[in-house]
């Protein structure tokens, strides 16, 4: 390992254990879930990927490469989804979410996947040559499928949920 990886993971190590343990104590807590702003961070950021797609466009073979990275992405985000508990308060009537500790867990297994998923696409660029901006392409694809997914999941259960009966 070179040494500037190495001060790359001394700078991201404290930063994703502060952001853990943030998300740790907050974990219990219910927090307010606004259906009307669920879609300006997916929006953001598929703005921000078609952007640097248009900007990079993959040839060949990196379109089914971003292809898939968004479908797991997308499925990988409906998952998480599905691990946030939302309820709505019967005195206010206001929606809730709460996040349970199986989505914390399932937030350090998608960082390692990430990390896997990192080291392979290196260690194989070299046998599939794929470029810098393909390998970015793909890696912001499976993010925005994630942010996208996990955000329209929320958006419908809690839409069923105050939807008269």
């Amino acid at each position: 390992m070179q040494s500037s990886e190495l001060a790359a993971y001394a700078i991201a190590a404290p930063i994703v254990a502060a952001a853990l343990f943030i998300r740790f104590r907050r974990m219990g807590r219910s927090q307010r879930l606004r259906l009307s702003t669920l879609w300006i961070i997916p929006t953001i950021f598929l703005l921000f990927a078609g952007a640097v797609i248009v900007q990079f466009p993959p040839s060949g073979w990196g379109w089914l490469w971003i292809g898939t990275a968004l479908i797991l992405g997308s499925a990988i985000g409906w998952q998480r989804g599905r691990l946030v508990e939302i309820a709505v308060d019967p005195g206010t009537g206001l929606l809730n979410q709460r996040s349970s500790r199986g989505a914390l867990v399932f937030l350090g297994l998608l960082m390692l996947l990430r990390w896997g998923l990192r080291s392979v696409v290196e260690a194989s660029d070299a046998h599939w040559h794929l470029g810098a901006m393909l390998v970015s392409s793909i890696t912001i694809a499976f993010a925005a499928g994630v942010l996208s997914a996990y955000r329209v999941e929320l958006y419908l259960r809690a839409r069923g949920l105050l939807r008269p009966r």
